[in-house]
């Protein structure tokens, strides 16, 4: 199944918008005129014609503005439909926060180029609160330094509010004078995804709970690995999750926080009774993690998210490539069933953030079809395509889980011996 990835999905959004447009000034014949409007930058418009680039630009912006933060909305629903869209839930945010940041470039050109009508109506206040309550709430939502400073929950409740925002742009899109009213094509487009997105927020600030409830679970052990890496076992103590060996789920413990929930992917096997996770402290949360957990904590698990899946490829001989952490979902990968050869290279510095090194050599002696390969970067350096020596590298299925450096070089390194992007999967853990 092809995937809806970045490069499709933004030059789809500019497509649809430019086709319903050009369609609808075509053919229209009405009388739409600038009585009397003002400019940011460029003046009075004064019984000037809708063909004016000012009235259509502006308005162009906005429409996208609408339609963005729509799909967005509907991306924070977590529908299963919407994430098997996308390839994954981690694919999915990325988009997620890139549209948002894209939007508010849009938002920003549509209120520096479009006219306002000199007299007063009460859409012009409205538009102006919006603008600035929705620069706020992206730049809360996606600059790194406050993503950092502000807690998780009040994070997510500050970024509820951004429904709130976008229904006054789009009561505001509603009273004021606009040629999209006029426009069939542009105008059903439009305001039925601004229709969407509202109903999609209002699901997920407020209905999302009732229809996702978390299974509970109990923890069983807590094991500090070293390097700062934490493996938690937890017990179900009535349904037990049902995953796909390489998915991730979100985690609460209420020990630590009742509201803050976090994505980890799960290194136990879906055969396996108890549920396991593999951590490492990358922030305040999940720094120290071993002493804020004990025996006998509670925890509760929404999911399961991502397609990190092999099923796709199980006809073929894979390569996976970890850096560090991004062991994990390999760690419920080795304990499937395949067909043809894997060969699994873990990056990492030294053999000490190897904690799961004999693990994962024993699964290769009893598996005939598993290659185990360590890679010391402080002894061998970084990692390339032509270290791993594949041999008919367009035949094979590639996975690659870790930092961004990793997977980039990698990917790109493939590409130039011509795999397809098809057969080069890879998992995202930076998303929030």
């Amino acid at each position: 199944m092809r995937h809806l990835k970045q490069e499709i999905y933004f030059p789809i959004i500019v497509g649809i918008h430019f086709i319903f447009w050009a369609i609808d000034l075509y053919f229209y014949e009405g009388s739409f005129k600038e009585t009397s409007s003002d400019t940011m930058f460029f003046g009075e418009l004064t019984n000037v014609s809708w063909k004016n680039p000012h009235r259509i630009l502006g308005e162009v912006f906005s429409s996208w503005v609408v339609t963005v933060f729509a799909f967005n909305f509907l991306m924070a629903t977590r529908a299963r439909w919407v994430e098997n869209l996308f390839g994954g839930l981690d694919k999915m945010y990325l988009i997620h926060r890139r549209s948002g940041i894209i939007a508010v470039f849009l938002l920003l050109a549509h209120f520096v180029v479009v006219p306002r009508a000199a007299e007063f109506n009460p859409g012009k206040p409205l538009g102006f609160y919006a603008l600035i309550l929705i620069l706020i709430g992206v730049l809360l939502s996606a600059a790194p330094i406050f993503k950092r400073k502000i807690p998780y929950h009040k994070w997510v409740n500050f970024h509820k509010l951004m429904g709130i925002f976008y229904v006054m742009g789009v009561i505001h899109g509603i009273l004021v004078d606009s040629l999209i009213k006029e426009l069939p094509i542009t105008r059903v487009y439009v305001f039925g995804m601004a229709f969407i997105g509202i109903m999609a927020w209002f699901y997920r600030a407020f209905l999302f709970r009732a229809f996702n409830k978390k299974m509970d679970y109990t923890v069983t052990s807590v094991q500090d690995l070293g390097s700062d890496i934490v493996e938690i076992e937890m017990v179900p103590e009535n349904k037990k999750l049902a995953f796909k060996a390489g998915q991730f789920a979100f985690f609460t413990f209420p020990a630590i926080s009742k509201r803050e929930q976090h994505p980890f992917t799960i290194s136990s096997h879906p055969n396996e009774d108890n549920l396991k996770v593999t951590i490492k402290g990358l922030g305040d949360y999940t720094n120290g993690l071993a002493d804020k957990l004990s025996i006998g904590d509670k925890a509760k698990v929404e999911g399961p998210y991502g397609k990190f899946s092999t099923a796709y490829s199980k006809e073929r001989e894979q390569v996976w490539v970890a850096g560090g952490i991004g062991i994990t979902p390999f760690l419920s990968l080795i304990k499937d069933y395949y067909t043809q050869k894997v060969t699994l290279f873990w990056c990492v510095s030294d053999e000490n953030e190897a904690p799961f090194e004999h693990e994962l050599k024993i699964a290769a002696e009893k598996n005939p079809l598993l290659e185990f390969v360590l890679w010391e970067s402080k002894k061998r350096g970084h990692i390339n395509v032509d270290d791993m020596s594949i041999r008919k590298p367009k035949e094979k299925s590639y996975f690659i889980c870790g930092p961004e450096a990793l997977k980039k070089n990698i990917a790109k390194q493939l590409r130039l011996e011509g795999v397809k992007q098809q057969h080069i999967h890879d998992e995202e853990f930076a998303f929030r």
